[in-house]
This record gives structure tokens, sequence and C-alpha cells, in this order.
């Protein structure tokens, strides 16, 4: 476990297709063994669900007899404008991890349209962090200006030489080959006068 402050991302769910799915984005101070984020509960099958509240609460740490390892004790309170809001709590949490806040099992309940929803005993797993990958993005002349001037002088070879240009520069860019094709038909059109 980190010490100071680390964020955690959490999925709540069991297997059963059409279940609910919770979210949560959490961020920890273990200073002060403080937890704040954001709940997120999302259900595709009738009836479809799309909660969301900020959540806060803390944590305690505990040592199970059966257990070499540290379990972490988790409390979280939640609504639709944080801590400080005057507005009625929507969800809550209590739940048990592991040590390093990457499984464990917790009870949930949400307030949804005057509702409340509760879900028992659900596994809980760390999400898998994705680096994001940079996407290269070649520098690629897009020859607009010539292809106007061309259109608007009605050069036919010098709108001809834009195209072609452009062409051998694009070759390999799926979203652009459109552009490419209604420049053409306007060549195929110009040339038809």
């Amino acid at each position: 476990m980190s010490i100071g402050l680390f964020h955690t991302r959490l999925i709540v769910r069991n297997d059963l297709l059409g279940a609910p799915v919770l979210i949560l984005d959490l961020l920890v101070n273990t200073v002060s063994k403080k937890v704040s984020g954001v709940a997120s509960v999302f259900q595709a099958t009738w009836p479809t669900v799309n909660f969301r509240a900020q959540v806060w609460g803390d944590y305690s740490q505990v040592k199970l007899t059966s257990a070499v390892e540290n379990h972490i004790i988790l409390n979280l309170a939640g609504s639709p404008s944080g801590p400080l809001s005057q507005i009625a709590q929507t969800f809550h949490l209590k739940g048990i991890l592991g040590g390093d806040w990457a499984s464990g099992f917790a009870d949930y309940r949400y307030e949804e349209q005057g509702q409340w929803h509760v879900v028992k005993h659900v596994a809980v797993h760390q999400a898998q962090t994705v680096e994001p990958q940079p996407v290269p993005h070649p520098h690629v002349p897009l020859y607009a200006v010539a292809v106007q001037q061309a259109q608007t002088s009605g050069d036919l070879a010098q709108l001809k030489t834009a195209v072609q240009q452009g062409e051998q520069q694009l070759a390999h860019e799926g979203a652009l080959r459109s552009a490419l094709e209604q420049l053409n038909a306007e060549i195929a059109r110009l040339e038809a006068r």
C-alpha cells in the first residue's frame, strides 16, 4: 500500500448478467485515513441505471485473527453534490478489502428516483489501469489553399496537381479519403464542361 496520497479505481460487481456495476474512483489519504471521490452505478438491462454521487468516508486497518495480512474496512457515504451540501445522502457503502486495496467484498445502497436499491456481498476488484499510448500524427499538408485557388480560378491543371499531391500525402489516411473523392468528382465535373 502507498503512503501519503494515492488514487485507486475499484469495480464492485458480481458475475450475474445484467447486474449493476459500481465503479469507485477514490483518492485515499493514508495519513488521515480519509477517502473521497466519485461513485458511479451502471446497469444496461431494464430498468437501466445511471447513478453518480460524490463520495467521502474513512477506513481503518485491521488484522483478522485467521489472516496474516492487514485488511481495510471501508465506509463511504455520498450525495450528488458532496459532503458540505444540504442535499440528503443518496449512497452508502461498507466493505472489507485486502491490505493492497485490490480485492474484497462490499455491500452498498443507492437512492435513485426516490427508491433505495440494496446490493449485498458483491466482489470488489481493482480496475485495470491502461497507460495512454501516444498516437502518431504525422504532419500532413492538406493543400487546401492550392485546391481552393485552383477551383476559383478554374485552372484545371493546377487543380489536378494539387489533388495528386494531396493523394500522395494522404494515401494512408482513411478519414480524409472521402474528401479526396469529392475533389476527384469536382475534377470530373470540370472536365465534362
